[in-house]
């Protein structure tokens, strides 16, 4: 599922600050180790050529978080200023 078009509804400006958020809560997530490998070697890609602030990047890093993490995701989209985004929610264990 590409989330292109919700990274395009947040101003480039913020792109810097949503990286570095969706970065922060990538490392923090109980299950960052989930995250497919195919995306992870995409972000330390983005990452080496200095360009996690890209719109590529951020779909990316958004993918990732998204996979371990929907709620928290849609609380940080939310506080970029994305209203009613619905993310699917993992399976309850």
């Amino acid at each position: 599922m590409s989330y292109r078009w919700l990274i395009k509804k947040i101003p480039t400006s913020k792109y810097e600050m949503l990286a570095e958020r969706f970065m922060d809560a990538l490392l923090e997530a109980k299950e960052g180790g989930n995250v497919p490998s195919s995306l992870v070697k995409a972000i330390l890609y983005y990452s080496a050529q200095d360009h996690l602030a890209s719109e590529t990047s951020l779909v990316t890093l958004l993918e990732a978080l998204a996979s371990v993490d929907p709620q928290l995701t849609v609380s940080i989209l939310e506080e970029f200023g994305l209203e009613e985004v619905d993310l699917p929610q993992k399976p309850a264990e």
